[in-house]
């Protein structure tokens, strides 16, 4: 693992980190195997690749097909948005593109980041504009199925609509989400890696927070791998002087996630290497309690909680295992942030995502 980490620092920052000059074959294998529960295979090879360290024959191969397949996915991925701005923009309909490529801009190489699905909100009034869009133009119908967004698929690419992006379970709070982002000024993010252009996202400041809550909620859930702590690294880094750091520690005060926020920068200090000035808070060894918790789930469960999982099939047993999972990370995590802990846990069991 700490090989691991070191390879990931050193593609994120570009930094001096003490590499072996070579790997055998057994710790090859388990260095990418590693990348790719993480989702981050993209960077792991890079860091290999430019500090030239020797490993067999049979690993190299390996480790260059899957470095183009990422390439590959992310050039995809971003002609997947392309399509959907010209369809948006040819109808005048207002969105936002949020976390994947739009974050992946601010990684010292795009092409590098483990892309994944097209996520981008739309309010009430223009979110019915581009299910109708979808539908005329691509023959998708795009019926809520979902509480909070609409998922398709459009030439291998898979998108998320979302009419919210977030819920609290607490009127209060989901007022103040939706205040906050019928006010954000958006921004714009640049696409890079093939199919370069620019798309409209939500403002350094509120995507941050929500780059932050995503990463948190999943981590209650099933799991969540680093991909996601570098996404929130990167946000952080790059974004530092365009972030309103005071007002960032007052919405997550308001949310009630200012404790999580700090466990979480932990891991991102300690384990990635973010320079601690950049989170927009001081640390303490009692924020330091929590990061052995966190790390066990992400070492466990990998990238969006996809690892280590005991049954295979749908069925009791299979539910079983995710109720027993979902409960377990609820009572690791609870004491930052117990009020959404317990009114996540109340709302999946009344739908019976738990049992």
């Amino acid at each position: 693992m700490e090989l691991f980490l070191r390879l990931v620092r050193n593609a994120l920052w570009q930094t001096e980190e003490e590499l072996p000059e070579e790997l055998s074959a057994n710790m090859a294998a388990n260095v990418l195997r590693g990348g790719r529960e993480q989702g981050l295979l993209g960077l792991v090879i890079d860091a290999l690749r430019r500090n030239k360290v020797r490993m067999p024959e049979e690993q190299s191969l390996e480790m260059m097909v899957m470095l183009m397949k990422v390439k590959r996915s992310n050039a995809k991925v971003n002609e997947g948005i392309r399509r959907m701005k010209e369809l948006f923009d040819g109808r005048g309909i207002d969105y936002v593109v949020v976390k994947g490529q739009a974050v992946g801009a601010y990684y010292p190489d795009p092409t590098l980041r483990q892309s994944g699905d097209i996520d981008y909100y739309c309010d009430a009034k223009n979110f019915p504009k581009a299910q109708e869009a979808v539908k005329e133009a691509w023959g998708i119908n795009t019926d809520i199925e979902e509480e909070r967004h609409v998922h398709y698929a459009y030439n291998g690419i898979n998108y998320e609509g979302h009419f919210l992006l977030v819920m609290f379970y607490s009127k209060k709070k989901d007022h103040y989400w939706q205040q906050l982002m019928d006010e954000d000024a958006s921004s714009k993010a640049p696409i890079k890696g093939g199919n370069e252009m620019e798309v409209r996202t939500l403002s350094p400041t509120l995507h941050t927070v929500y780059v932050f809550i995503h990463l948190y909620i999943h981590l209650l859930d099933l799991g969540v791998g680093f991909r996601q702590f570098c996404d929130l690294a990167v946000m952080l880094h790059y974004c530092r002087n365009e972030i309103d750091h005071n007002r960032m520690q007052q919405i997550l005060e308001v949310l009630g996630m200012e404790k999580a926020y700090r466990a979480v920068g932990c891991i991102l200090t300690d384990c990635l290497g973010l320079p601690p000035q950049d989170l927009g808070c001081e640390l303490s060894t009692r924020d330091r309690r929590y990061k052995k918790r966190i790390l066990d789930i992400i070492r466990l469960r990998g990238n969006m909680g996809h690892y280590n999982l005991m049954t295979n099939n749908a069925g009791w047993k299979r539910n079983l295992e995710l109720a027993s999972i979902k409960f377990s990370h609820l009572v690791k995590l609870w004491p930052l942030s117990p009020d959404f802990c317990c009114r996540w846990f109340i709302h999946k069991f009344k739908k019976h995502s738990l049992l």
